[in-house]
């Protein structure tokens, strides 16, 4: 009976961190989205790093442009323009242009979503701070409730200011990409059309429409 007890104690005493845990994440992510969503417009520098089970690492840089749903991404040899409604990826080594309808895939995650991800639908968790550089940073897990290829997302949120300073995503297979802020510079001023392909200031460049059937 003492060993019973002590079992649906211990399981209370488990189901209440937990609790305490998600609403905590909750709480920080909330204040992540209020800051997010107060700026007019961002420009970051981003660096990516995949390792692979074996421990072998490959990193690239690149520079991200966001407003609301619109994005521009100029990263590993490609120029990748959203205006919410069409993508258009630029490939500069064969000098063409892909247009395609705008669509969010769950088993992908592109640099854009750093910012965004936790928009998605998953449950998080509060795994406590970490310091790194004198800097202390709240890391909560996320775990998709859809379907996905990979097993679960960290992310590591700045505790003096809310912002995002890195993304973690693991995989079952033992790879690990990270995401990692560079140079963030909030409010920048960008017109609509700054996240919409230009033909003209690209000649010569092949087109591919997608979009039309």
């Amino acid at each position: 009976m003492y060993k019973r007890n002590l079992l649906i104690v211990f399981s209370l005493f488990s189901a209440l961190v937990n609790a305490q845990s998600d609403q905590k994440a909750t709480a920080i992510l909330n204040k992540v989205s209020k800051l997010y969503k107060s700026y007019s417009g961002i420009k970051s520098t981003f660096t990516i790093t995949t390792t692979s089970a074996q421990g072998k690492s490959t990193s690239s840089n690149g520079t991200l442009w966001i407003k609301g749903s619109k994005y521009k991404l100029d990263y590993a040899g490609q120029e990748i323009f959203c205006n919410g409604k069409f993508i258009w990826t630029f490939n500069k080594e064969d000098n063409e242009v892909t247009k395609e309808n705008y669509k969010i895939k769950d088993n992908s995650i592109t640099p854009n979503e750093i910012f965004t991800i936790y928009n998605r639908d998953f449950k998080n968790a509060y795994e406590g701070p970490t310091v790194k550089d004198g800097k202390t940073y709240e890391v909560i897990k996320m775990v998709s409730k859809k379907k996905v290829n990979y097993s679960y997302i960290k992310l590591e949120i700045d505790k003096s200011n809310n912002k995002i300073q890195r993304m973690i995503q693991h995989y079952k297979n033992g790879t690990e990409i990270i995401y990692s802020i560079g140079q963030f510079t909030p409010n920048t001023a960008l017109a609509d059309n700054f996240f919409e392909w230009n033909a003209s200031a690209h000649p010569g460049v092949t087109e591919v429409d997608l979009t039309k059937k």
